[in-house]
Formats: structure tokens, sequence, C-alpha cells
């Protein structure tokens, strides 16, 4: 399109070159004194900084300026306020504190009405709907964390050793659709929708990403018309799609309910359940009831499958480049599960498999830029105002290499949550290092009203995975057959999604023994008829 850079210019630059114009002659007409402002990299006129900010891993620069501006600072892109926080404690002053004021999320261009609708609950303002379902998953996440997940993290871990064994070179395939499959199986008795809901997730997270859709970075072309708007259509089918598929997943599941045919330990049953209560025994609903219930379930479901894939991936990469402790993991699990694979009743005696999974997340964050929470209204910081609709970005990559807190923090150091040497030791062993109620590194979560429901999940779905895994395998880096040299990983290629999943790299995958073989083999013939594979 030859005239698209005309174009760029005419929507960005003139009507922002004029504002700035007016702006400078006012305030010089009024004389005020410059307000206080936070430390920050210099500005430039119409785009701020956004110039030179990459919007693949966007985090490394966020870094790089706070070594130079320090903890909080303050930046702009194309007329938006940023204030970028790499101090932990700042922070939870204002993310958890004053998390009333800082409760917003900001607009995503690329999706329609993710502020007030409900179809991205992580997403929305604080609106009635924001209310009602975050209430919702908070109950069911808790009811089925107090019952392990009704054992379907074990069943279809089985699954996905087996899923190694035979066919390890697909493992980042097999990876996504693991998690897919418990997510899908607690959401709707539908673990067979795994691939399609790992591909689901993987797309929302694109659109919603600074990465993703040019529209989220230069706004202005969103309002393009639609002959003219490929990101608009696009959108509009993909949205459309998606919330069809959970709204017919939803409608499927009612008539299980109706003929005693839903499975208990579904999300889904537990909704239906409450709509028979509330109703008198009545399952009639409107659409927008149906539409509002399946939204609910599924983007609980999407989320639940993006925020473990990568963590896994990150970990299988780890537990490949540093032998050491794969080998002092498999060491635990030998002594403590034997010949039987690890299931979450484990979780006390296995310190070190956590440990490696812990320091995965805070060596590769999942969430390198931290989720941007967005000023409700005006506030002041420090004697320095912050003005309504600043985004806040508690930046993890740089939170995470505070080295007061976490020494020698580009390396992967599993003996910082197991050895008093280090500042985030923690006692006991049986209960630390977690992921749910750790004093360090629960920020990997969020802050304050918006914190991930999730964590539960994380701790019990990375521990079986991960130690059945390290339990079944010896994992190493792949050799190049021509050179037998190892094949090099570049450990920060990534998507670059809000959520990230690292690169494809290459690895490999070797049963530890026959005896084990046999045993993940048997282990999968014990669910196999129950695993819905079609």
């Amino acid at each position: 399109m030859a005239f698209a850079l005309p174009l760029i210019i005419v929507y960005l630059a003139v009507p922002s070159l004029l504002l700035s114009f007016v702006q400078r002659i006012l305030q010089w007409r009024e004389k005020k004194a410059p307000e206080p402002k936070f430390p920050g990299p210099q500005q430039f006129p119409v785009v701020g900084r956004v110039h030179d900010l990459p919007r693949f891993s966007m985090w490394k620069k966020f870094k790089e300026w706070a070594d130079t501006h320090g903890p909080i600072y303050q930046t702009s892109m194309a007329g938006q306020n940023f204030v970028i926080i790499s101090d932990e404690s700042i922070a939870e002053e204002l993310l958890i504190k004053r998390g009333h004021i800082y409760s917003g999320r900001p607009q995503i261009r690329a999706l329609f009405d993710h502020k007030n609708g409900i179809g991205y609950l992580a997403l929305m303002d604080r609106t009635d709907h924001w209310t009602k379902q975050r209430k919702w998953v908070h109950a069911a996440m808790a009811d089925a964390h107090k019952h392990h997940f009704y054992g379907h993290i074990e069943t279809e871990t089985k699954r996905y050793l087996m899923m190694l064994a035979s066919d390890p070179v697909r493992f980042m395939d097999h990876s996504r659709e693991h998690c897919g499959r418990i997510m899908s199986r607690l959401a709707w008795d539908e673990a067979s929708q795994g691939k399609t809901n790992g591909e689901s997730a993987d797309c929302t997270l694109h659109c919603m990403s600074v990465s993703g859709p040019i529209v989220n970075t230069m706004t202005p072309l969103w309002q393009l018309p639609g002959p003219l708007n490929p990101w608009k259509s696009f959108e509009r089918k993909r949205e459309g799609a998606q919330r069809a598929w959970w709204t017919n997943n939803y409608r499927v599941a009612k008539k299980k309910f109706a003929k005693g045919e839903l499975p208990r330990d579904t999300w889904a049953y537990r909704y239906i359940e409450q709509v028979a209560r509330e109703q008198n025994g009545s399952l009639d609903q409107t659409k927008d009831q149906e539409e509002f219930a399946a939204c609910t379930i599924g983007f609980f479901n999407l989320v639940g499958v993006v925020t473990i894939a990568g963590p896994l991936k990150f970990f299988l990469m780890a537990m490949a480049l540093h032998p050491e402790w794969q080998q002092k993991a498999q060491e635990e699990l030998d002594r403590v599960c034997g010949d039987r694979m690890p299931c979450c009743d484990d979780f006390a005696e296995l310190p070190t498999v956590r440990a490696c999974l812990k320091e995965t997340v805070r060596w590769r964050s999942g969430v390198p830029l931290g989720v941007p929470h967005q000023a409700e209204r005006d506030d002041e910081f420090r004697g320095v105002p912050i003005k309504k609709d600043t985004i806040i970005l508690a930046c993890e990559w740089a939170i995470n290499r505070v080295e007061s807190k976490y020494p020698d923090p580009e390396n992967y150091r599993p003996d910082r949550w197991l050895d008093p040497a280090f500042p985030t030791y923690q006692e006991p062993l049986t209960k630390y290092p977690n992921f749910r109620d750790s004093q360090f590194g629960k920020h990997s979560f969020g802050y304050g009203r918006r914190k991930c429901l999730g964590m539960d999940i994380v701790d019990d779905e990375l521990l079986v995975t991960g130690a059945s895994v390290l339990w079944a395998f010896n994992m190493s880096q792949a050799v190049d057959a021509v050179t037998g040299e190892k094949v090099p990983i570049d450990t920060q290629a990534t998507n670059s999604h809000v959520i990230l999943e690292p690169s494809d790299y290459k690895m490999k995958f070797e049963v530890r023994s026959e005896k084990r073989r046999m045993q993940v083999m048997e282990n999968y013939g014990s669910v196999a008829d129950g695993l819905k594979v079609y």
C-alpha cells in the first residue's frame, strides 16, 4: 500500500504537532512553574519515546531505563503517559495499598469492548460484570483446589508422558495441548478440545499484546474505514468464532446437565446448578444470560492454558540446560516416589522440584512486562502527580532482577529458594517455595484487586507435570546429527505476547530406564479409556 506512510503521517503527526504547539503556547502564556515529575528518558514531540521502544521484548528496554532512571520513572508513547516500576515495595504501595485508585485496565485497541463487556474478565474495568464474574471464578477455583482439581491433572499427565515418550520431537505442541486439555476438562468435560483451546488462547494473546496487531501501538489506524482496516475485520471474525465456540460448549453442557450426564466436577455443572437453584429448577436463559455464562467459564478456561503452558516450556528448557539441577530433582523424586508417578500429595516432600519450578518463573517470567493497571482518578506519589488514565506497569523482568533480593539474577539458581544464605529462603521447606503464598515472587501473579486467581492451579499443575517429566525422562540439549555439537537454545527468544511462551527450540527426551518406560505405558493404559482422544 503505497499510501500507507503519508496516511500515517496525516493521522498521527499533523494533529499531534498542532496539539503540542497549542499546549506549548498556553504554557508559555500562563508562565506556570513546571509540575514535578518522575525521572525518565528524554521525551520527543508527538511520539514521546515510542520511536526507539521495541514492540518485541519491550521489558528489556524498561529494565535498561530502570538502571538509568531508578525504580520509578515515567515515559510516554504517542500521547499516553506511563509510570514504570521496578521495585516491589513501590508496586505494593500503589497497586495494593492504593488499589482503589489503580485497578483500571487500559484500552487494548485491537479488542472490542473489553473494558465494559463480558468477554475478558482479566481485561475489564471494575464494572458489575467484573465483580460478578470474579466472585464466581474465585469460588469455583477454591473448591476445585480443595479437591486437587478432581484428579484431572494426574490423569492428563499420564497421557502427556506417553506423548513425550512416543513423539518427543513435538514436545512444544504436546505441552500446550496438555494444559489446554486440563482446562477444557475442568470447564466442560471436553478434554478433546485441548488443542483448539491452546490455539484459541494463543491467538487471543496475540491480539491483546503490543507485539500483536500494529493498531495496539499506532491506535489511530483502528479508525480507518472498513475496506482499509484488516485489523478490525480480523478481530470481528476471531471474537465471533471464539464466543460462538464458548456458547456452544455451554449449551451442550446444559443439555448434558438436564439428562444427568454432565460430571459434577466441571465448572459448567457448578454454574448450571446455580441457575437451576435460583430458578426453581428451570434452565431457561436468555441469549445474553447464556453468553454471560459462556464467557465467564470460557475466559477462565483460556487464562488457565496460557499461564501454565509458557512456564512449563521454560521449565523443560531449564532442565535441558542445567543437568546438575535435573539430577538433584530426580534424586529427590526417586527417594520420595520410587516407582510411582508423583502426585499432588507429594508436595511437601519435593522442595527441590518446587525450587526448580519457582526459579523458572523468576528467571524467565511468563509476564515480563507485568499486566498494566490504569489510574482511575488523579493521585500523587512522593510529591509527583499521577494523572487519571496514566498506565502503571510493574515490570516483572526488572523486579526479578533486583540484586539485593535476587543475587546473580541473570543465572538460573534454584538454590536461592533452598539455601538460608540467600535472602529469598523461607522455612519450612515442606511449604516453601511455592507460588500461592510465598513472601517472595508472589508479584508474578499481579497485585491487589487485579491479582490472578489461578495461583492454586499453577502450583498443583506445574508440580505434578514438572515432577512427572523429571521422574520419567532425562532431558538434554539436542545434538546436531552432522556436527555432533549441541544445538544452542536461545532462552530469551519468545512470542513476546503479554503472557509468554518461548519460541520453538529443540531438546532431547530419553526415558530413564526400560522399567520406567513400562510404567509410563501402564499408567497411560489405566486412564486411556476416559481420555476422550478423538
